[in-house]
Parts: C-alpha cells; sequence; structure tokens
C-alpha cells in the first residue's frame, strides 16, 4: 500500500500542472516571468533573457548577450496569437551590439559584417550598432511552464535603414 501512495503523490505532483492549467491563457496568467537563454537574434551569437508576461498576449524582455568578440542587449516585446499550447507572434526589439576594440579579423554573424559594417571595417576601433527588429516567431509553452520560441528578425540599423534577415531560437522556463 506504501508504494501505491509514493505512486499516487509522484503521479499527482506530475499531472497536477498539466491538469490546472485549462489553457495557455492562465497558464501564461499563472506563470508571469521566466528565464532563459537564446542563440541568434538580438542578442547575436548568445544570451540570457528576463520575459515578462504582461498579460497573456503580451510579454516584454530584456537581454544581455555576446557575439564572443563584442558585447549585446537588447529589449523585445511580443504580441501573442494564442492558440493551445503553440503560439506565433509578432515580435519588435531594439539592440545595441558593440566593442570598444577586438583583435578579431573576422566577426559574425555575417549581417554584422555586410549589413551594418563598412567593408575592410578595422574592428581594433570598436563599433557600436543600434537597431530594430521587427520580427515573425512560433512558441511553444508545456503546461509546466518551459517554452521554445523560433523566429525571423529582419534588422534595421537605427540612422541609416542598412538591413538584413537573421533567425533566433530561445528557451525559458516561467514560474
Amino acid at each position: 500500500m506504501r508504494g501505491f501512495s509514493k505512486f499516487a503523490i509522484l503521479t499527482a505532483a506530475l499531472l497536477g500542472p498539466l491538469l490546472c492549467a485549462a489553457s495557455l491563457e492562465s497558464l501564461k496568467l499563472s506563470r508571469r516571468f521566466g528565464m532563459g537563454v537564446s542563440a541568434g537574434g538580438p542578442l547575436s551569437v548568445v544570451g540570457i533573457e528576463v520575459d515578462i508576461n504582461i498579460r497573456e498576449d503580451i510579454s516584454l524582455s530584456l537581454g544581455a548577450g555576446t557575439g564572443l568578440d563584442y558585447s549585446s542587449a537588447m529589449v523585445k516585446g511580443r504580441y501573442f496569437l494564442l492558440g493551445e499550447w503553440v503560439s506565433p507572434y509578432l515580435g519588435f526589439s531594439l539592440a545595441r551590439w558593440w566593442t570598444g576594440g577586438t583583435n578579431a579579423t573576422n566577426i559574425g554573424p555575417s549581417v554584422l559584417t555586410r549589413a551594418f559594417l563598412p567593408a575592410g571595417y578595422d574592428f581594433t576601433q570598436g563599433f557600436s550598432v543600434f537597431f530594430m527588429a521587427p520580427a515573425i516567431g512560433v512558441q511553444f509553452m508545456h503546461p509546466m511552464g518551459f517554452a521554445v520560441s523560433l523566429e525571423l528578425q529582419y534588422f534595421f540599423k537605427l540612422v541609416d535603414l542598412a538591413n538584413g534577415t537573421f533567425a533566433g531560437l530561445s528557451a525559458h522556463w516561467y514560474f
């Protein structure tokens, strides 16, 4: 009998969030804060993000990251078209990629060197690139609070509107 009660408690602990979350709307309202990692996107190569579900269909993110030879920071808003557990969304980011100078001879991603910096740019001089990026993406959110997002952005450099496309992948845990 003891083995059955341990199994029942473990099952209830694992399945409880699945049964309690009647919908994605209630899940996003009950788990408002998320922390996660991203690869690509406005944070360049890799970064960390804090995400807040302001409403069930609107979130705001702040993040810091790196392009390995430079730093990055961003603020991002997303509007979700709520589905059952998978939601497409529209997003908008403001970001900055910068360095005080680096000895690297080849810096990625290619959108930085191809679209935002002049050909043959001397990276030892440093750079600071501000851009805005409208995005379209999709997010899967598990009832236990784990979410994975994939998005495609179109970067516009502020001032001269140089532009290019980029993609990003992120994973968050909401609590």
